[in-house]
């Protein structure tokens, strides 16, 4: 790559200024701020003499980015084999990856950064905890980064996994201090304390009871147990009700003997792929698979109703969780 300044030769990411006879660099200049997709010219294009010879940027190459953080152009890239491309590269975005394994903790553009990092540099320094010298372990350049993704990929995981206990410690201690069962469908608290709230419910609870009746009864309809209001609310309206969300978790979370279907059916009819239930169950001690559903469905299909949640619990058969939604209604949420 040429030159243009003779003063600034020696670094062409400067050009000379005349007033301060000093090589400035590019993108201290208050008219070349660094630019997304962009690195600069040699020297910015400019002569000693303020001459101009071509514009102060260039397009980044083919498999470079540059997303407004660098001087240069920076190398796209490579997905490790044990990774899939989310992605492509392209002139203001690195190439992102994600764990094949896991479609939802996909990691973007956080190993992009970190790699470079270690690849820029060819010695790591162990310090020894005991008498012996400090150990100076050179690494050949040469060497394919898969591996320094591998101990990033490494710790990240470390990393969430020590949360992810820290956070079911913290769930178990806040479910030993409310206990309660499950009686007939239906929440009880043991603590005496929710007497007085239980007996406020009692009406509610018989409501429930009669809508479960006239869902089984001959008219079958789905209009004689919710109001046209109450099916036309959006989805997200059952989200923001803790109580009936907590009830529909106890209803349909669980796995059932007897062919009785749960959430992950649920899950099925609304598209999402087998692996991502899998997942979603795994962490059920942290988090409700029917929450993560309801949230999914409401992220995809901002549409959706309780009327299109009812309609699906209706095919399951749920008769049980469809008269939980009209607590809704009871509740006056809306």
């Amino acid at each position: 790559m040429g030159h243009y300044s003779e003063n600034c030769s020696d670094d062409l990411d400067t050009f000379w200024d005349k007033l301060s006879k000093t090589c400035v660099p590019c993108h201290k200049h208050s008219q070349h701020p660094i630019r997304p997709g962009y690195e600069f010219s040699p020297n910015c294009g400019r002569h000693d003499d303020g001459g101009r010879s071509e514009a102060p940027y260039r397009p980044c190459a083919a498999q470079s980015f540059n997303n407004g953080s660098f001087v240069k152009c920076h190398p796209c890239l490579r997905c490790a084999p044990n990774y899939q491309k989310l992605s492509e590269c392209n002139t203001t975005t690195d190439t992102q990856c994600c764990v094949a394994r896991d479609q939802t903790g996909c990691w973007k553009g956080a190993l992009s950064t970190m790699t470079q990092q270690v690849q820029r540099s060819t010695t790591i320094r162990v310090q020894v905890s005991t008498s012996s010298p400090t150990t100076a372990i050179h690494i050949d350049p040469g060497l394919h980064d898969y591996s320094a993704t591998a101990w990033i990929v490494l710790t990240v995981i470390l990393v969430f996994s020590a949360l992810a206990f820290l956070l079911f410690i913290y769930i178990k201690k806040r479910r030993r201090r409310s206990r309660a069962f499950c009686f007939r469908g239906l929440w009880f608290d043991t603590d005496k304390e929710n007497t007085h709230q239980r007996s406020r419910s009692s009406k509610t609870t018989a409501a429930v009871n009669e809508d479960v009746a006239l869902l089984q009864s001959e008219t079958r309809s789905l209009e004689d147990i919710l109001s046209p209001d109450l099916q036309s609310a959006p989805l997200q309206t059952v989200l923001d009700n803790l109580d009936v969300l907590e009830e529909l978790v106890i209803l349909l979370d669980p796995e059932r003997p007897g062919g009785v279907k749960n959430t992950s059916h649920l899950a099925s009819r609304c598209s999402f792929p087998a692996t991502w239930i899998t997942y979603t169950y795994s962490l059920r001690e942290s988090k409700s698979p029917l929450r993560a559903v309801l949230e999914g469905v409401t992220t995809k299909h901002p549409e959706w109703t309780v009327g299109h949640l009812a309609r699906l619990l209706r095919e399951m058969d749920r008769n049980d969780a469809v008269a939980v939604l009209t607590k809704l209604s009871l509740l006056k949420v809306f």
